[in-house]
């Protein structure tokens, strides 16, 4: 098998004898394996008349459909580095990302198109001009040249790179609940690496057949889609899930279903109890980090604790450890460790290149605990970051943006998990002196003002979803906030 990662692929679905089945669906068009591969091969035709050269980086500011397929594709043929992102952040945060990455070319979409083109030195491109050529019939070599490079979520700073190599995936196989007849959706973007998987890896390793939809998929819109291609497996978010729950027709398109994936973010005890009894065994967790992919999976239904996820992945040691660095034993809580294959380190540039570890016990961050029966249970993260449609947070960036507001003394944000069990984020608001008598319409007024502030500044996952008045925000004796006591005395306003 080749050790380029496109060729692989492709070799293994003409193996199987896949080339006329249904790859990808979108909206009314259906594209077989045989022509993602095709248009694959054009695009990496197309790069190479562009003058991109073997691990140059490609930026794809493009939409999930089938041209995000073909252009990901095409850039490992060609033997360049993906740069995929997320189309639906606020221009300021996508500018920033193209900064980051420093691509030789930008593939935009008609949306991106326009103003993208000014947010860096890199020339521009739509993906039509891309496939005009004849299809490349060269595979670059692959191996330990570097095919991908996915954003972290800026959990203790701005967002880095973090590159994957071609051999990185060379043991890549599907869910063993999938394969030809398998109808699969995904919430989660190309742009993640549980999306990348869910979708792409997942069809062309499995022989599924994936829906694709140019806009994130709304839960109405989830349904509809699910409905109209009799979808067998779902890749979502808990809050996601949280707010399909509550759409007309939900119990239709669960009760056909095979397997919920869910991913992201901790699936929550209130969440848990909604899920279980509807999907059952059906229902599987998944837990891991960009930096080193998949950590733990379970169901469930199968355990007791709404904080246990499941064993670590074949092959995969965990331990925990307390803030002196020793391991804890059986139930004990702190920081959980696991020994990875590889891990890749995040970069400030792309230029810098890959950064990967091999055999390392990686600290991820979270405080975890693992059982007698060797379940990994997560009890949350250690440091202050929350976690909204599957994206880090950081409050302290919306906070400085609300303090900026005239009339406001101090705010502090955090996650507030809503009756319906999915998880936003609220702003907690001390007004300056000259907000005046406090008298609720003005209020009201002002807390619609900074929202709005919020909207017009920050991708959607940061927009504050309501605003609570204090007089005073709490703080410890150093003079730091008490972001568990905001937590804790949130929920008595939900």
């Amino acid at each position: 098998m080749s050790e380029n990662l496109t060729q692989r692929l492709a070799e293994y679905a003409h193996d199987q004898g896949w080339s006329n089945r249904t790859a990808f669906l979108a909206d009314d068009d259906a594209w077989t394996f045989e022509q993602v591969f095709d248009g694959a091969a054009r695009v990496a035709s197309g790069y190479r008349s562009a003058g991109l050269h073997r691990g140059d980086r490609v930026l794809l500011a493009l939409p999930d459909g089938i041209e995000m397929v073909w252009c990901l594709l095409g850039a490992w043929q060609a033997g360049l580095v993906a740069v995929p992102v997320n189309v639906q952040m606020s221009r300021e945060d996508l500018t920033r990302d193209v900064a980051t990455a420093e691509p030789a070319l930008v593939v935009v979409d008609p949306d991106t198109a326009g103003w993208l083109d000014t947010a860096g030195p890199a020339p521009t491109t739509g993906v039509e001009p891309l496939l005009a050529g004849e299809p490349e019939t060269r595979f670059a070599d692959g191996g330990d040249a570097p095919a991908l490079a996915v954003f972290t979520s800026g959990t203790t700073g701005p967002p880095k790179l973090c590159f994957f190599l071609h051999r990185n995936f060379a043991d890549v196989r599907g869910p063993k609940t999938t394969g030809p007849g398998t109808v699969g959706l995904s919430v989660s973007r190309m742009y993640f690496l549980g999306g990348l998987s869910a979708q792409l890896f997942t069809t062309l390793e499995t022989g599924q057949t994936a829906v694709l939809s140019r806009p994130r998929a709304t839960p109405a819109a989830a349904v509809e889609l699910m409905r109209r291609h009799q979808v067998t497996t779902l890749f979502a978010q808990p809050s996601f899930l949280a707010r399909l729950l509550l759409e007309p027709g939900h119990e239709e398109v669960l009760g056909r279903l095979r397997q919920v994936t869910c991913a992201g973010e901790v699936l929550s005890a209130r969440m848990r109890e909604k899920l279980v009894p509807i999907l059952g065994e059906r229902l599987v967790n998944g837990y891991g980090a960009t930096e080193i992919g998949g950590i733990a999976i379970g169901r469930p239904a199968a355990y007791g604790s709404p904080s246990a996820v499941g064993p670590p992945f074949d092959g995969r040691s965990v331990r925990v450890l307390d803030a002196d660095g020793d391991t804890l034993p059986v139930g004990g809580r702190g920081e959980l460790r696991i020994r990875v294959p590889f891990a890749t380190r995040g970069v400030a540039r792309g230029s810098l290149g890959p950064r990967q570890l091999t055999d390392v016990w990686w600290p991820t961050g979270d405080l975890a605990s693992i059982d007698e029966d060797g379940v990994v249970h997560v009890h949350g993260r250690l440091d202050d970051v929350e976690v909204i449609g599957g994206q880090n947070v950081v409050p302290v960036e919306i906070e400085q943006l609300l303090e900026s507001h005239p009339r406001v003394l101090e705010a502090a944000v955090s996650a507030v998990r809503r009756p319906a069990g999915d998880t936003s984020l609220r702003a907690y608001v001390v007004g300056a002196p000259a907000a005046g008598s406090g008298e609720s319409a003005d209020t009201d007024a002002l807390a619609a003002e900074l929202v709005d502030l919020a909207r017009s500044h920050l991708s959607w996952y940061k927009v504050p979803n309501d605003v609570v008045w204090l007089d005073a925000l709490p703080r410890n004796g150093n003079g730091k906030i008490l972001r568990r006591q905001l937590r804790a005395d949130g929920h008595q306003f939900v």
